[in-house]
């Protein structure tokens, strides 16, 4: 089913309940291979994946002459949160258990502006406000899902669009948790060549992840072998997410079988073996030049002895020099252990509207309890390195 509503500056916007209704040329004719999350088969294998937990609605906006210039990806999703303290005018819930029913431009599993793209036939200055026309229709088309706030998720302080092109449509801006991103030195051919970048300290450190866990084996999965081994990665996902302060849902591993067997080398998942057991796992997408450190799954049994997740972060750094990428980006949380790997943090900014001006006004502090964690900034290169 498609809905026309009306635009902007003669832009004409469709709404779509599923990627299957949208034409793939005019899509990827916007998308040009620029964004993985946006690309139609990366789309296709999420809704697949997910559709029972989750809605998607999908919008392409087109010109004058019939051509496409926007087109932007959104799900609606529950947010909660454990944080024990939220404004009770907004939610009408118990404070310790906030849960909100959202609509998110962007993409719930991964970090970063993944939400939406235009190109020249529409000026960037008209984007969030098509954008924003195109969400109240959205909203008013699925009443039924009871939408209490439109957020767009998440942009660095390079991004094309600045805070007033928000601000101009009475969104309210916060920040999450930085993403952590490792800038690679094109003389990084080998590890031992980023290695030898390091400081003697830093440099022990890793030898001692390597170490600790010599006897773990790192796996590449093929889709059967992701099928085959389902129900352990389910296991060890569902270890990780139980400690998540906040979530927007839990992806289903069936979505990892299908990105494989649609993205092919562009989506990688690796398991750590002991004594022929899964004991962790991790996976990572390919994303335009580079490499997006996705979800990890632990068994903490084993972690502290093994060197588990150590191993998985050492790893995402092997697969960024294998491939050449420019950036590794590992996204949020163990914000500590990844500086003294050479990440750097880079804040991250979203910007919310809830349905109610009252309640809008008052949106912020509910998003104050989200904030970025404190950490001490590591520098593990030596003085004299140079990117």
């Amino acid at each position: 089913m498609q809905k026309e509503q009306a635009s902007i500056s003669k832009v004409k916007s469709f709404i779509f309940e599923s990627i299957t209704e949208v034409s793939q040329k005019d899509w990827d004719f916007v998308n040009n291979n620029q964004n993985i999350y946006l690309s139609f088969d990366y789309l296709l294998a999420l809704e697949e994946s997910m559709k029972p937990e989750m809605s998607f609605v999908y919008s392409v906006s087109y010109n004058e002459d019939k051509t496409p210039a926007l087109i932007a990806a959104f799900q609606i999703v529950k947010f909660t949160t454990n944080k024990k303290k939220c404004p009770k005018v907004l939610l009408n819930k118990k404070p310790h258990n906030v849960s909100i029913n959202l609509l998110i431009c962007g993409n719930v599993f991964s970090n970063g502006e993944n939400g939406f793209l235009s190109n020249s036939f529409l000026p960037l200055n008209e984007t969030i406000a098509e954008l924003t026309i195109i969400t109240k229709k959205i909203k008013k088309q699925l009443a039924d899902n009871k939408i209490s706030i439109v957020l767009f998720k998440e942009f660095s302080p390079n991004s094309s669009y600045n805070e007033e092109d928000f601000k101009n449509q009475n969104y309210n801006d916060f920040m999450v948790d930085v993403n952590m991103v490792l800038k690679l030195h094109s003389q990084w051919k080998s590890l031992e060549d980023y290695l030898f970048s390091m400081t003697t300290k830093y440099r022990t450190r890793i030898k001692r992840v390597y170490k600790k866990s010599k006897d773990l084996v790192i796996k590449s999965f093929s889709t059967e072998e992701i099928e085959k081994y389902q129900h352990e990665i389910t296991t060890l996902l569902e270890n990780v997410s139980k400690k998540a302060e906040y979530s927007y849902g839990v992806i289903n591993v069936k979505a990892f079988i299908l990105f494989k067997e649609k993205l092919k080398q562009d989506f990688t998942l690796k398991a750590l073996f002991l004594d022929q057991k899964i004991v962790g796992f991790s996976t990572s997408f390919y994303n335009n030049g580079q490499l997006d450190a996705n979800y990890v799954g632990i068994d903490y049994e084993y972690n502290t002895d093994s060197a588990v997740y150590q191993r998985l972060l050492c790893d995402f750094v092997e697969q960024s020099i294998e491939r050449g990428v420019k950036e590794l980006h590992f996204g949020r949380t163990s914000e500590l252990v990844k500086s003294s790997l050479g990440a750097k943090p880079v804040n991250m900014k979203l910007y919310a509207k809830h349905k109610s001006a009252i309640s809008n006004f008052l949106l912020k502090p509910i998003f104050n309890y989200i904030t970025p964690s404190n950490f001490e900034l590591r520098k593990p290169f030596k003085a004299d390195f140079k990117y």
